[in-house]
């Protein structure tokens, strides 16, 4: 059987004989206890989709000694990247796009058996820790992203972003938008340029080259302190990281030589003791004769012999030394390559978060782009619209793969993570011409 991973896992013994069962349904319970952040995936009919946080434990029963094992290298959090796959340590990359948390753990469970040859599957959860967010545009107090919770309708969603617009001066509100918006690009650009920076060395140390390469859009702004800042703090980092790194082999390269040092001397001290040995064997070889035809006594024969003794019983001290030393070495040269296989899959897992990351970030930078476009566009039309403010609501819903959007819902409505919601005051036919949804679904000019 291949070994489940190369890294410590925690193992916890199961007391009493419980059957087997029992035993791993308590430590499920005790796994899921954990306290976690976000919302918990108790909705078995959501489907995953990109940017949604998910919580994966792996646990194994050992019948044989009655414990049950972490699989602690890949129980973590894991983000959906864009194109619908997590990367799990020792399965690899798979696509869990428009799959229930309990088929991909189901699917976890399944590759990890093929990947190590277990005899069952072990146990494997999948939590949602965080949805992929909603975002609000339009009538409404602050606009932008909120966060998802099963059940959300869209009146609620209004409701988290303030209500409908209110527009109590000529400028005010629009004008205050403008700036924030702003400031929120400033903010994700200043984010994305660290996300950035952060990639290069992640990229860095995954493949183990000796220096950082920053991409182009670090390169170009060098002359801005805070980007010069930025760079300089990621290569001090990489530094730092890969110093430490080299001085653990350094310690580990140290005592293998130490251990070498030590069987060459212990092997030299066995050369001289069995010297020794052959001269005491031969000595005795001559005592016995002369005791044999009575000219020394039998005392001096024993003598010898428990002297001969005492040299055999050195020297298998000395192989025994020997070989454990040797046995030393195996383990610190296992430690080193190790140590190198778990720096490098940390940067690994890093730079996946990072990348996903990134994503997130553009798709906020664009969404803020587009309220600050919004606003500056109802600043021009204040006048028009300030009559319609007791204007009744409607709302207009942006949905992923859905061919009939944007589409008209009712408040009551349900939404799902991603969506869009446009809020718009609705107009009489004397002033606009608002879009309807056709019988195929489709939205068209009345």
């Amino acid at each position: 059987m291949m070994p489940v991973m190369p890294v410590r896992s925690k193992s916890h013994a199961c007391v009493s004989p419980v059957p087997f069962l029992i035993c791993t349904l308590f430590a499920l319970i005790a796994l899921l206890a954990v306290p976690s952040r976000g919302w918990s995936a108790n909705d078995e009919t959501y489907l995953l989709r990109p940017q949604t946080r998910v919580k994966v434990m792996v646990v194994e029963w050992l019948a044989a000694t009655g414990e049950y094992k972490e699989w602690t290298a890949l129980n973590g959090e894991y983000l959906v990247s864009r194109a619908g796959t997590i990367s799990v340590p020792l399965i690899g990359e798979i696509s869990v796009k428009d799959e229930t948390t309990q088929r991909v753990a189901n699917r976890i469970a399944e590759l990890l058996k093929e990947k190590t040859g277990l005899a069952t599957p072990p146990t494997a959860t999948v939590e949602v820790l965080k949805y992929p967010g909603i975002y609000l545009t339009g009538a409404v107090d602050r606009p932008g992203e909120l966060e998802y919770r099963p059940g959300l309708t869209v009146m609620q969603a209004v409701a988290m972003a303030g209500g409908r617009q209110r527009m109590s001066s000529q400028s005010g509100y629009s004008e205050l938008e403008q700036i924030r918006y702003i400031g929120e690009l400033g903010r994700t650009d200043l984010f994305l340029k660290q996300l950035m920076a952060r990639r290069a060395r992640l990229e860095a140390e995954a493949t183990g080259t000796q220096t950082v390469t920053m991409p182009p859009e670090l390169s170009v702004e060098e002359e801005d302190p805070t980007i010069r800042q930025i760079v300089q703090r990621e290569l001090n980092l990489f530094a730092s990281r890969s110093e430490a790194l080299k001085r653990q082999l350094e310690s580990l390269h140290e005592l293998e030589n130490l251990l070498n040092n030590e069987i060459k001397v212990l092997d030299e001290k066995t050369a001289v003791q069995d010297r020794q040995i052959d001269i005491a064997q031969k000595e005795l070889a001559n005592i016995a004769s002369l005791v044999n035809s009575g000219t020394l006594a039998k005392t001096r024969e024993t003598a010898l012999e428990r002297v001969v003794a005492d040299l055999s019983s050195d020297k298998l001290d000395l192989v025994v030394a020997a070989m454990r030393a040797r046995q030393k070495v195996s383990e610190t040269q296992r430690d080193a390559l190790a140590l190198q296989s778990q720096y490098r899959t940390e940067a690994g897992r890093d730079l996946q978060l990072v990348e996903a990351e990134i994503e997130d970030t553009k798709l906020k930078r664009n969404t803020a782009l587009q309220l600050l476009e919004a606003t500056g566009a109802s600043l021009s039309k204040y006048y028009a619209m300030k009559t319609m403010e007791l204007q009744p609501m409607e709302y207009w819903l942006t949905r992923e793969g859905d061919p009939r959007s944007p589409f008209k819902v009712q408040q009551t409505a349900l939404v799902e993570p991603g969506d869009v919601i446009n809020v718009r005051y609705e107009i009489s036919d004397s002033t606009a011409d608002p879009l309807q949804v056709s019988a195929n679904g489709r939205p068209t000019n009345r």
